[in-house]
């Protein structure tokens, strides 16, 4: 009886530090002459069960020390410079409910990443209702909020698998998250509004910069 007790708490341990795999793209929007004018933020909700660590962790950069590389091993190279923002998910989303957000991370490696331009957190989180929002670089907290980040370059892709990258230009670039920790499995969710409904919405007149990171 006692070995069982054990047994069992053995397997309640490993399920609340179980990982869960993640896997989504953000695509680009555009205005109706074609132009590119920002990209697509997802949101993913998730509860923490209880009180304890919580790891999460971003691969999405597939071009360590500027070789391109599919490590997702999804057959393409469609990738960006993530950045994510945490937030209590109290059913009315805004600025007052943020908790952290990450841009680079140099304790991002534990899920295959190879490079400190992937996202990722550590930390304590109380009991209750999170949403994780994914968008990329330069991605601010408000538009992490609405869904929409008015950053344009990102994402990008390469044309060969191997070798130098020679940034194209596409229309989506994959991800895929790690979350750690006594929570459940994660579900996505299209921020409001959603992003085919802001094409031609004239916010290409907003003028909105381009920057290039490595």
């Amino acid at each position: 009886m006692k070995k069982a007790f054990i047994a069992t708490l053995l397997v309640l341990a490993s399920l609340s530090s179980a990982a869960a795999s993640l896997e989504g793209n953000i695509r680009a929007i555009h205005d109706q002459a074609g132009a590119r004018i920002g990209s697509t933020v997802d949101h993913w909700k998730f509860s923490a069960r209880s009180t304890g660590p919580v790891a999460i962790d971003v691969l999405s950069w597939e071009a360590p020390s500027g070789i391109a590389t599919d490590l997702n091993g999804d057959g393409e190279i469609a990738f960006f410079d993530s950045a994510i923002y945490l937030f209590r998910d109290d059913g009315a989303l805004d600025a007052s409910d943020m908790v952290a957000a990450n841009n680079d991370s140099s304790s991002t490696f534990d899920d295959g990443s190879q490079s400190e331009l992937d996202s990722s957190l550590s930390l304590k989180l109380t009991a209750g209702n999170y949403l994780l929002a994914i968008g990329a670089y330069l991605l601010n907290e408000l538009d992490a909020i609405s869904g929409i980040n008015h950053e344009n370059y990102y994402p990008v892709s390469c044309a060969t698998p191997t070798g130098a990258c020679a940034r194209v230009q596409d229309d989506h670039g994959d991800y895929r998250i790690t979350v750690t920790g006594d929570v459940t499995p994660p579900t996505s969710g299209i921020p409001e509004p959603a992003a085919i409904g802001l094409i031609g919405l004239g916010l290409a007149g907003l003028g909105i910069l381009n920057r290039r990171r490595k």
